[in-house]
Formats: C-alpha cells, structure tokens, sequence
C-alpha cells in the first residue's frame, strides 16, 4: 500500500459501491441471521509478469478510469480529488515507504525517528532525495508544508487535528507567532516535530507530512495564489519518478523519466496518463492503447479477464464505501462541526432503519459479481489487526427496520405506502449520489427501492446523479438540499478515521459531532495501543458507538484494487509492504514491444 494523503480517496463510490452489472435483483427478501457475512469471492492475484526482452524508447501508457476529468491541482496540499492525487503518485510524491503493518519504514527518500518520552519525532532525509531539477530535499521543505498547512491565508482542507497537536501550531495559525515553535531543523537532512501530546497514530505520520513542498519554489509564492499558480498547474517539481512535461487540462498528462529519483532513474523513459470514461475502457484496452489501466469497477472485470492481450493485478485495498447522513454544517470561523439537532436526518432510528434496510449480500451477488467485501465496520479488512470479522452493526433485516420506524413515529396517516415525519407531515429524503459507468443507475435504483419497501420515499437530489466535482462541491458546502449522499474513502496508510469524522475536520462531511465521538476517538490513539488487543477493543468500541448506536455512516464494501496489465508490460505488483523490502516502483517497469499488444 502506497504511503498517502486520505484526500485520494474521493472517487470511491463510483468505483465500488456504484460499480453495478445491471441485472436485476431481488430485494424482498426480509434478511436473515447469516445475512451479511459472505466474504469476496475475488481472487487475489498481486503480480503479473511477462516474458521478454525490454526495449528502448518506448513510452508507458496509463489509462485513470473517470467520469469527469481532472481538475490539474498538482500540490498536495491543495489537491481534492482521487484523480489530480493519483496523477502525482506517479510523477511528484512518494516519500515514504510502507512496513507490513503501514508505518513509514526506512526503505524510502527518508525515515522516522520517535521519542514519546519527548513527545518528539524527527523526519530524516537521505542524500540521495533530489527534488526533480536537481536540487537536494532539505529540512527546509518539510518546513515549508508546514508554514503553508498552518497559515490563516491557508484555504485547503488539511489543516485539521492532526496538525493542531503540533506545539506552536495554533499560535501560528491565529497570527500570535511567525514561527512554528514545536517545528525545528536540526540540520539540512533533519527536522523535529514536538507534539502536544504524543499519541498512537503519530506512528502513521499524524501530524507529519507524507511528502515535502520544494521550498525554493513556494516560498515566495504567496499562499493564496499557491493553488492556480505555474509553479503547481503547469510546471510542477517533484522527487516522484517520473515529471510531468506536458499538460492537456482535464484529459492527459505526459511525464518523462527523473534523472534524479532516489529510487534510480526509470526504466521506461516516457510515461503518459489518460482520463478515459469507464464505457470505453475494454475496447481501449483490447485495441492496445493502453498498458495499464488502473482501479476500475468490478462490473468491468470479467470482461477484461477475457482479453487475450492482457491480465489483471487484484489486491485488497485499504478503501470503503459507505452512505452518509448531513447531519449539520461546518462553522468555518471556529473550524468545527456543529450538528443541527433539528435536521431532517438526525434521529439515529431513522438511520438505523436505513441500514437494516440495506441487502449488501445480494447487491454483492447480483451487482458486483461478489468482488467487494461487505462491511459493517469504518475499518476495510486490509487493517487485520482492528478488523473484527465478527462485527454486528446493522445486518440486513426488513422487519427489524419497519419495526424502528412504527416506534419512532414514522407512519403511513394516508396509507399510500409512504410513511409521515413525526408530525404526520410529508417525508421527502433527497439523496446525492454521483454519476459514474453505465452501471451506476441501477445500483442507486435497487437503494432508492429497499428504502421503499420499508416506506420511505428517498429521491435523487435534482432528479439525477451528480457529476463528481459538483457532488463533491455540494458535500463540501453543506447544501440544504442533501439530506444523505453515497461516498466512500481511501484510508492511506494510517486507519485512524480522526481525519473524517473528527470534530475539526472538514472531511466530516456527515457534521456529526459529539463529547462521545470525541472519547471513542481519542482512544484509537492512546499510547496504550502499543497492546494488539486493547487497540482491537478501542476499535470494536469506536464502531459500536458510531455505527452501530448512532448510525452517523452506514458503511457498504471495501473494494479490491485491480489493474489490467498489457502483455508487453514485464512485470507489473500489487503486492503489500514487506519487512524490509523495497516495494516494486514505477521506476522498476519495463517494456517489452514498442507498443502495447492488441488483443484477438
């Protein structure tokens, strides 16, 4: 697993619980005890590797499978979206690595060190990091994001809890200070971070940020003009191993190989990355135009497998769909969460019923060719550790769902088949939900009639399903028009889910906030979390207070990540971190034809 901001997670939904096959599926059924606890079916196939002789001069094509296009924000601070962040992966960032349990290891451009005793971690940079014009990675830029992360003029949406716990850091951010006190280099190759309080999740880069900003570019860029700048929209510098030298906006991106990557310089000597609709990736593939195309829904895969000119990578992915409920709005002056008790959603049995409400095995079955896992936990099963298989929630189960509304005051008064509020007034629950492959709408579909079935009439926002960048735009700005929406999250390397429901996070798009959310999670990250099972616990009980008792999110499938590989590609991993071992990198592909092969 790629060491990464959680940013990259916004394109999910389309990818996992929307990747829907079309054919009908039964849902009258009224659920019963084993409900729930099917397991993917995929097979996991990390590595594909080819025979050949690699050849020179030829260029790797990437295909990025997306409804919309990219919005070409190339710094990560500023970057909101799966696409720009998987663009960058590629070409800009990438400083650490990952250890079998998704620490930063030392095997990448530079380490960790930790004092807790001191509340203390120091980021250590190697000689051989070099920004990609030659210029050395210095303390300096670990610096910098922090400057730019915690500046007033900072409008991004990174500046959260994490970064608060850093000593000095509200003074800073509230003009008190020019300087960050608890951030200090100690030499070119170092620089210490003093916390507040030094807690678990700080061995996951909390409060650390996963990549540097090249200082000598932004710090005379004002912060404010920092996202639509050059410096970040057409000429953006990184240490990543590849860098980007031609920008068609929205569509394509070409990179040519860094001289200067620590990890060697690539193989492969140009590389080209591709927005392509999900209703032309198997033709595009058959045809041979591209070598890879990466992280596409399950409805795709059957049909990809039976390409001769080509095979598929899958593995499990630290990734989740779930449905939300707006449950209040963001108080951007105080930069917290204020839940609204009078919102249309906020009555938990309501939300409960919703999710009981909810076949996940059938849509598994019938929708997605068994290729996801269901969930009923914020915690995809890649984490072992603090994934409790045996995790209740909310199963599947019609009769307990219509039985929580009759208690709760949700009654059909006209006896047209759709239940009242409490007050015997109409019920209208409008849900987003954003446009993806041909497949999204029967998905939403089989939702939108479960919910019927138990008497709740749920309509799509506008009548329609919303194009990514405006469904996240939407979410973002709290419209009153979203009562609950269809999202879904890439945990990065640390599952500590602080930065998505936390009190002061922006990504807590739900806007629930509570002295007991507070509790549950500032127990995930207790230093006595060192204790495999006391951390499990901590986890188990996070999830029985937040999905289970308050059902703020109903969580739906964690996906598997997938690639198809053309034949010419020698050797292409999925593979998870290993002890000691440096991950298989972009830099180590080689190409064995000219170009990719075509298939019969």
């Amino acid at each position: 697993m790629k060491k990464s901001s959680k940013i990259s997670a916004l394109a999910l939904a389309s990818l996992m619980l929307l990747s829907a096959c079309g054919k009908k599926a039964d849902s009258t059924k009224t659920g019963d005890a084993d409900k729930g606890k099917t397991k993917s079916k995929v097979e996991i196939t990390p590595v594909v590797e080819n025979e050949g002789t690699p050849v020179k001069d030829a260029t790797l094509k990437v295909a990025i499978i997306g409804e919309s296009t990219f919005k070409g924000v190339f710094h990560e601070l500023f970057a909101q979206d799966n696409f720009d962040m998987n663009i960058m992966q590629k070409t800009i960032i990438g400083f650490f690595d990952s250890d079998p349990d998704f620490k930063s290891a030392d095997t990448g451009a530079g380490s960790l060190e930790f004092k807790p005793e001191e509340k203390k971690a120091i980021i250590k940079i190697k000689d051989a990091a070099k920004w990609s014009d030659g210029v050395p990675v210095t303390a300096k830029d670990f610096l910098r994001y922090y400057l730019v992360v915690g500046h007033k003029d900072y409008e991004g949406v990174r500046y959260g809890t994490d970064y608060k716990n850093v000593v000095g850091m509200e003074e800073y951010h509230e003009g008190k200070a020019e300087d960050i006190s608890g951030v200090k280099i100690i030499n070119d190759k170092e620089l210490e971070v003093t916390f507040k309080e030094f807690d678990h999740s700080i061995y996951w880069n909390k409060g650390i940020p996963f990549n540097p900003i090249p200082d000598h570019i932004y710090k005379d860029i004002p912060i404010k003009e920092q996202e639509a700048h050059d410096a970040t929209r057409k000429h953006p510098l990184g240490f990543g191993p590849y860098v980007i030298k031609e920008i068609v906006p929205g569509q394509q991106v070409v990179a040519e190989a860094n001289p200067y990557y620590f990890g060697g310089e690539p193989k492969v000597k140009r590389l080209e990355i591709k927005m392509i609709p999900s209703s032309q990736v198997v033709a595009a593939a058959k045809s041979g135009e591209f070598d890879i195309v990466e992280a596409f829904g399950s409805d795709l895969l059957p049909k990809l497998k039976e390409l001769t000119n080509g095979k598929v990578a899958t593995q499990y992915a630290g990734q989740y769909s779930y449905i939300g409920f707006k449950l209040g709005k963001m108080d951007k002056e105080k930069g917290e969460v204020v839940t609204d008790p009078n919102a249309k959603m906020n009555d938990k049995e309501l939300r409960k019923a919703m999710a009981k409400a909810i076949d996940k095995d059938t849509i598994n079955e019938k929708l997605l060719f068994n290729l996801s896992v269901p969930v009923y936990q914020v915690i995809p099963p890649v984490f072992k550790t603090i994934y409790d298989e045996n995790f209740e929630g909310h199963r599947f189960n019609k009769d307990e769902a219509k039985k929580l509304l009759d208690a709760a005051g949700y009654k059909d008064t006209n006896n047209d088949g759709i239940r009242e509020d409490k007050n015997g007034q109409p019920l209208k629950i409008n849900l987003a939900a954003m446009t993806g492959g041909a497949t999204q709408e029967p998905t939403v579909q089989f939702l939108i009639q479960s919910w019927k079935e138990i008497g709740l009439d749920v309509q799509l926002v506008s009548g329609r399903l919303i194009e990514f960048n405006s469904f996240y735009e939407k979410l973002m700005a709290d419209d009153p028009e979203v009562d609950m929406y269809m999202a879904g999250w890439t945990t990065g390397s640390n599952p500590d889910p602080t930065g998505f429901y936390g009190k002061h996070e922006e990504f807590n798009m739900a806007r629930f906030t509570s002295p007991e959310l507070d509790t549950a999670l500032k127990n995930l990250v207790t230093l006595d979390n060192t204790d495999a099972k006391v951390r499990l616990q901590h986890y188990i009980d996070f999830n029985k207070y937040f999905v289970t008792d308050q059902a703020v999110v109903i969580p739906m499938f964690s996906a598997t990540d997938k690639a198809f590989v053309n034949n010419r590609v020698k050797k292409w991993s999925l593979e998870l971190p290993e002890a000691g071992k440096a991950p298989f990198r972009l830099s180590d592909v080689e190409l064995t034809k000219d170009a990719p092969e075509v298939g019969k």
